[in-house]
């Protein structure tokens, strides 16, 4: 049995990685290395998850890699378990064909690799072997699409005039093995989980493949419920989607965060609207005072401009640095702060820099485009608010 030592790398400027975590199977590792760095994706919805799904299928995966390809690969005999160790917690994976079974349960490659993957995040800070089954067995109960979905809606989409228009439709488990999803007002279809899983390769994945794919919105609700519908049925199931839409969603349910955040702060974080849209938000940090701005040129990953309050160092007649309370202070900026993901609306993205700058001395040490933008020591000729937005202009 071999031991490695897998490393994950923390979704920030830090270059710092998590607590190490112990693994030890039969593992051919061509590399011949023991430790094994694991990088965040971006582009998921979960980073962190996502890397350590995709590692593991590789680990699982009976075809050959490349030599140069840094990954091991668990060694099967056909109907023989292979006992592998995620930290203390023995598991045991039966390859049989093209199937694999987990402690003897038959599940998909991809179940199982996001299982290990959610066991390996909680082995990061848990010991206990207790503990780390009980992580085990809550990701088994339901597949990771449906989880999301009971949290986050399961996404949908229809074409009006040939313009795509993308919807975030309720869903309710009713039983181990069946959810239901809204689909109407009031009118919730049964599913089993296995269908809610083909159902999120398409509308949530973008895989071509499975019953639901290119669904539009007649044909899903006489598959769901089991016969056509009415004109007045399809009608009042359009005029729901067109309530449900999902960046209107997404985007209230930001905002209403954003506004919770400044009602429980409001000697730290001040908001100017311009109608539904953010415009400016002024946080005064631990340390410094901050401007969030509604930016003019969005992009994905950032969609509000991030200024700091900081003096021009000005020289006195003797060529020497003027004191910092006699220098002209102003906003310095725009600070490039990226997201970790696509895809946050603005609400969210100006929540989120909130909550970080509100705690700024340690988000300077983890976001390294800040440093170069702050020259007064923290808590140097602090601002209020009036005097901020006075500063700020309109």
């Amino acid at each position: 049995m071999k031991e490695i030592k897998l490393r994950i790398r923390k979704p920030d400027d830090s270059r710092e990685y998590y607590p190490t975590v112990v693994i030890k199977a039969n593992l051919d590792t061509w590399s011949g290395g023991t430790s094994y760095d694991i990088d965040f994706n971006r582009q998921a919805k979960d980073p962190i998850h996502s890397s350590l799904t995709r590692w593991w299928s590789g680990v699982l995966s009976s075809r050959k890699l490349r030599r140069s390809v840094n990954i091991p690969k668990l060694i099967f005999t056909d109907g023989v378990p292979s006992l592998l160790y995620i930290g203390e917690l023995p598991i045991a994976i039966t390859n049989i064909g093209s199937r694999f079974q987990l402690n003897g349960k038959t599940e998909s490659a991809n179940t199982i690799a996001n299982a290990l993957a959610r066991v390996t995040v909680t082995a990061m800070r848990e010991n206990s072997p207790t503990k780390l089954m009980t992580s085990l067995m809550k990701v088994l109960s339901l597949s990771e699409d449906v989880k999301y979905v009971l949290e986050n809606r399961v996404p949908f989409h229809y074409f009006i005039d040939f313009k795509k228009v993308e919807v975030r439709l309720k869903v309710q488990q009713i039983s181990e093995k069946e959810c239901a999803i809204e689909i109407s007002d009031g009118v919730w279809a049964p599913i089993k989980n296995t269908e809610l899983k083909s159902f999120c390769s398409f509308f949530l994945h973008g895989k071509k493949v499975g019953k639901f794919k290119y669904m539009g919105i007649k044909r899903l609700y006489t598959y769901l419920m089991g016969k056509e519908p009415t004109d007045s049925q399809l009608e009042l199931m359009r005029q729901f989607l067109r309530q449900n839409r999902q960046q209107d969603i997404v985007e209230d349910r930001a905002i209403q965060l954003l506004h919770e955040m400044v009602a429980q702060q409001p000697e730290r974080l001040q908001l100017t609207m311009d109608g539904k849209q953010p415009q400016r938000l002024l946080i005064k940090g631990n340390g410094y005072d901050w401007k969030l701005s509604n930016t003019e040129f969005k992009s994905d990953i950032q969609m509000v401009s991030t200024y700091v309050l900081q003096p021009n160092l000005e020289t006195n007649e003797e060529g020497l640095p003027k004191n910092y309370e006699d220098c002209q202070w102003e906003w310095k900026g725009p600070i490039c702060i990226d997201n970790m993901s696509k895809g946050s609306s603005l609400g969210d993205q100006f929540a989120t820099r909130a909550l970080a700058l509100i705690n700024d001395t340690h988000t300077i040490q983890i976001v390294n485009t800040i440093k170069r933008y702050l020259v007064a020591p923290a808590n140097t000729n602090r601002k209020d608010f009036d005097e901020m937005h006075r500063m700020s202009g309109k």
